[in-house]
């Protein structure tokens, strides 16, 4: 192989190969976050997701929040700017998306996301600790 061609795959064809396989492992990482707070509405049983005025069920809730995710993937990097930015309130009217429990209580989306999101971090982190204390 000429010098050249080993050059120029190393310097930059490699590097390139790593930037490429980079962003793949954050986005399934985001989108396994995303799912997993998403899932959460799951437990919210009787509860009702308004947006722009409109009642709709949880199962609608999560397919609309999926729906926007997909179509703005490549500009959400965080579970922060999915929250803040998509699972908040309307892009087009920027009404902010409330829940309403059983009880008649409402709040808004964002903080009640915000909860959930803690709530799992929190889980995974004693996950994480009784694992290590399992595995000395």
């Amino acid at each position: 192989m000429p010098p050249f061609l080993f050059r120029a795959l190393f310097y930059v064809l490699i590097p390139l190969l790593f930037l490429t396989l980079r962003p793949v492992s954050a986005e399934s990482e985001l989108e396994s976050e995303i799912n997993a707070l998403l899932s959460t509405l799951d437990s919210c049983n009787g509860c009702v997701f308004i947006r722009n005025g409109s009642e709709h069920s949880v199962k609608e809730a999560k397919s609309h929040l999926l729906r926007k995710y997909e179509a703005t993937k490549g500009r959400i990097g965080t579970i922060d700017e999915f929250i803040k930015g998509l699972a908040s309130k309307s892009s087009i009217t920027g009404i902010p998306y409330k829940i309403r429990f059983p009880d008649g209580k409402e709040i808004e989306s964002e903080k009640w996301l915000r909860t959930q999101e803690e709530k799992i971090k929190k889980k995974k982190n004693q996950d994480r600790r009784s694992g290590e204390k399992q595995h000395p």
